[in-house]
């Protein structure tokens, strides 16, 4: 098994401290293999698909509108 090097901030690393009983390491490698295995779905899916990149850029950015307008709500409704 490798080892791999983060770098964290201090605030990070005080909260990691208070909860000891988390084995980070493992918590980090799962999240990792989650990711991997979220990108070989899409790699899955976007083969199969009849979207051009050109589509899924489109796409995204559409997505990352729409996300940016339900935040700044939730922001707004809980400053108001």
């Amino acid at each position: 098994m490798k080892n791999i090097t983060l770098v964290i901030s201090d605030d990070l690393k005080t909260e990691m401290e208070k909860h000891s009983s988390v084995k980070w390491s493992s918590a980090v490698r799962n999240i990792i293999e989650q990711k991997i295995a979220d990108f070989y779905e899409a790699e899955r899916i976007a083969k199969k698909s009849k979207f051009s990149l050109k589509d899924w850029r489109l796409i995204e950015k559409t997505v990352s509108k729409a996300a940016a307008r339900h935040a700044e709500a939730l922001l707004n409704e809980s400053n108001g």
